[in-house]
């Protein structure tokens, strides 16, 4: 099947009035589950890194996004903050969705030091963060979902990344379940647009790691994943890591 051929399969208003927090606003990927799940009623409450302000606030007024915020992923007490701001203002969290991506498509052995800490600190710490602190008013109402995407593309760090969220997302999920919560995860690989900017050498070797469909997916494809994940089709799904990378592992 072909990105062209992409169906719609959840009825629109499926998420009606629940409010969602999307992080990485400004971001391909993290555009698309946001632009998704304010088709399917969700209340949006974008989150993104300083230095895509110019996207993501172009793409919240495009949504009609409720609230728009830049925020360090790193920063625990920055995350906090926007936390009890969208509880504050909109009334709750019912949605979390962990989508900032800090692609390093590099080999481990030639990542700069700089590059290995904000990598981690972005991606793993700031996932944590997220994940820790929309916990409380989660418990409160005895309810929520939370989705974390891994970064399963080419680069050493980032799958020391992702696997590092992987195994806090399977904690979590053990953790939080009997208070009506879940947590689970949605592996993404490299987009068409992002395979194009690597080096000659890079996409190369891409070529041939492109799983049994034999091409990358599209960011609306994935958002699709996620919207199941968020819904209450996944109603027994918690601690899972489901793939949207077109058959890779």
């Amino acid at each position: 099947m072909s990105s062209a051929e992409t169906v719609t399969p959840f009825v629109e208003g499926l998420l009606q009035q629940q409010v969602v927090i999307v992080t990485g606003a400004g971001q391909p990927i993290a555009n698309a589950i946001a632009r998704r799940l304010g088709r399917a009623g969700a209340r949006l409450a974008l989150v993104f890194l300083p230095e895509h302000e110019q996207e993501a606030t172009t793409l919240a007024k495009a949504l009609g996004a409720e609230l728009a915020m830049a925020c360090e992923l790193a920063d625990p007490l920055a995350v906090g903050a926007v936390v009890r701001r969208v509880t504050t203002e909109l009334g709750g969290i019912d949605l979390l969705v962990n989508a900032s991506l800090s692609r390093e498509p590099g080999r481990l052995c030639d990542l700069a030091p700089e590059q290995w800490k904000s990598l981690l600190e972005r991606q793993l710490s700031g996932t944590a963060w997220f994940c820790k602190e929309v916990i409380r008013p989660m418990m409160r109402k005895r309810s929520g979902r939370i989705l974390n995407l891994l970064d399963v593309g080419p680069g050493g760090a980032s799958r020391v990344a992702a696997e590092g969220v992987f195994a806090m997302t399977r904690s979590l999920a053990n953790e939080v379940a009997r208070q009506g919560i879940s947590v689970n995860t949605l592996a993404v690989h490299l987009l068409a647009e992002e395979a194009e900017q690597l080096p000659p050498a890079q996409r190369e070797r891409l070529g041939g790691e492109l799983g049994p469909l034999g091409r990358p997916g599209s960011p609306e494809e994935i958002a699709e994943a996620a919207l199941f994940l968020l819904s209450s089709a996944a109603n027994l799904t918690t601690g899972q890591r489901l793939s949207a990378t077109g058959g890779l592992w």
